[in-house]
């Protein structure tokens, strides 16, 4: 996991080799596309990543982000065809004057972020678990902002903690209450159609976690609501390892680590 004062010294090393690169460039405007294409990935660089990474920062003050930020969004404007040469030069100028003092130099001072308020909370309550490596690095992963991966890594420790319940139920209730809610053609199973024959783990880590959910329910180990909860949860999850333009906001994610909280690691009878 790369550390975010080390990508803010990659951002601001392309934007200096940038700078060079136009300075060079001989007439009064900048058409070329590669370098419209290097000015637009360096912004997007910003807006994309590491701009919700350094508000989580305390360090760095709200009045920097807005200046770079501005500074950033004025930089992918001038992307566009024929923009003039100089008004490239006054805006990297602009950027990269304080970017040393300004943004890497309050984060290797202050290296600890925090996590969106109420997190940790959350987590005091369940990290005496056999699931705790999953949630400390889930929670590693929150406090530098990279939310997509604290949600994989979170249902991680959800699909760990059913399969050792399951083992410990018994691989035969399991296999039983396939077959019975398979064989419903009414009610809330009614487009349930599989049958399991599980054996061993290595049999049920074949099972995708949507079925899952269905014959945990089927086993009256989670009602209709926890398990439309989880299977949110579980959507939450795909929609962070799968491309995607939605993003997991710091309130997707408390509410995610909550509901897996209070209907999985609180509840009796996951125990």
């Amino acid at each position: 996991m790369s550390s975010i004062a080390g990508d803010l010294r990659e951002l601001l090393a392309d934007l200096k080799e940038l700078k060079k690169v136009i300075k060079k460039e001989e007439g009064e405007r900048i058409s070329k596309q590669n370098l419209r294409s290097r000015t637009e990935g360096l912004a997007n660089s910003w807006f994309s990543g590491i701009l919700t990474r350094i508000s989580k920062n305390e360090a760095i003050t709200k009045e920097n982000i807005d200046k770079y930020s501005n500074g950033f969004s004025r930089l992918l404007k001038l992307a566009a065809p024929a923009n003039r040469k100089s008004s490239y030069l006054e805006t990297l100028d602009l950027l990269i004057k304080g970017f040393q003092e300004e943004l890497i130099m309050p984060l290797i001072k202050n290296p600890d972020s925090k996590a969106p308020k109420g997190f940790e909370e959350i987590f005091e309550n369940i990290k005496d678990i056999p699931e705790k490596d999953y949630l400390e690095e889930a929670l590693g992963c929150a406090k530098n902002g990279f939310n997509r991966a604290a949600a994989v890594l979170g249902w991680s420790s959800v699909i760990f903690r059913l399969h050792r319940v399951i083992e410990k139920v018994g691989f035969d209730k399991f296999n039983d209450a396939s077959v019975r809610i398979s064989s419903l053609n009414y009610g809330r199973f009614k487009r349930f159609n599989k049958v399991f024959r599980i054996h061993d783990a290595n049999d049920l880590n074949e099972v995708f976690d949507t079925d899952l959910l269905w014959v945990i329910e089927g086993m009256s180990l989670i009602d209709m609501n926890e398990h439309t909860r989880l299977r949110g949860c579980f959507d939450l999850r795909c929609q962070g390892a799968h491309p995607g333009n939605a993003p997991i906001t710091d309130y997707n994610l408390l509410s995610f680590f909550s509901d897996i909280n209070e209907i999985i690691f609180k509840n009796v009878r996951f125990k």
